[in-house]
């Protein structure tokens, strides 16, 4: 018998043991109802019994709720950095095309201006190319036959001289730089009229070429077009003189000039379409002067 009792109460010790807290239960509540006072150890055992456990049950309920509120945040958190970062791209993109367009309106204006001061036989032109070889100075534009440009037209912007067409094609034309090694300007100091020829000397240089000795030439002058050859206006601002050699004793002298446009940052220019009549001859303007006289 005590084998089989064993048995059963391994195989129903769980429920005897429920059945012990029922019976203990009911007698707390049963001596509660008796004396109040005779219990206040019981009850206290029980909470002392308990606290840790409810302790325990509510840290570990905190601290699920916690962390999953705090991977919501985050989850949120994210997104809405991602979507605040969208949103800053955008405003600066759209900032940047903003002062893109004023500048560019900028330009615009002083170009209008430059061009109704100067030379109303002129049509602008963006630049859209540059050539990329170290031995060319050479750029390409958006306007060509189509648009009445031809070979040797000057090209010019209101800070200077920037070259001459040297090739065209029905919508495109290239241009051959001031500061390329082909280039060949007439020119004149403005301070001393002395004559010469400019030419490029590559990267952002030129320099004067067959200036004769005897002309003065110091650095700090300004060099314009002498208006010979009909291409070039006369007056326009070529370059400044930062170097003059006089060595040697030759015939000529030579001066380093830098030229007054920023070939690095060309935008736009002007193609000059009407290339100025030729001045005629004294002897000519003098018979004219005496016809008229008669």
């Amino acid at each position: 018998m005590r084998v089989r009792d064993l048995f059963l109460f391994r195989r129903y010790h769980l429920l005897i043991f429920i059945a012990l807290l029922l019976l203990f239960a009911l007698v707390l509540m049963s001596l509660r109802a008796k004396q109040r006072k005779g219990v206040e150890f019981f009850d206290s055992l029980l909470i002392e019994i308990c606290s840790p456990f409810q302790k325990g049950s509510t840290f570990a309920i905190k601290t699920v709720r916690g962390t999953f509120q705090r991977y919501v945040f985050l989850v949120n958190l994210e997104e809405e950095n991602r979507i605040l970062k969208q949103k800053v791209a955008l405003l600066e993109e759209e900032n940047h095309r903003i002062i893109e367009m004023k500048l560019a309106n900028e330009r615009m204006r002083q170009l209008l201006k430059f061009r109704e001061k100067n030379f109303a036989s002129m049509i602008g032109a963006e630049v859209i190319g540059h050539d990329p070889s170290s031995w060319f100075k050479s750029a390409t534009i958006d306007k060509g036959e189509r648009d009445g440009v031809k070979k040797g037209m000057a090209v010019i912007s209101p800070a200077g001289v920037i070259g001459q067409i040297l090739k065209t094609a029905p919508h495109y034309a290239t241009v051959l730089l001031l500061t390329d090694y082909n280039s060949a300007i007439d020119s004149i100091v403005q301070r001393t009229r002395a004559k010469a020829i400019v030419g490029g000397k590559g990267e952002n240089r030129c320099e004067m070429k067959y200036l004769l000795r005897a002309e003065e030439a110091a650095v700090g002058d300004v060099v314009v077009t002498s208006g010979l050859g009909g291409n070039f206006p006369k007056g326009l601002m070529v370059g400044e003189i930062k170097k003059v050699d006089r060595r040697g004793h030759g015939v000529f002298q030579y001066a380093e000039l830098v030229p007054s446009v920023d070939f690095t940052q060309l935008e736009e220019v002007f193609v000059i379409m009407e290339p100025l009549p030729p001045a005629p001859p004294q002897e000519e303007k003098g018979k004219k002067g005496k016809k008229t006289k008669r």
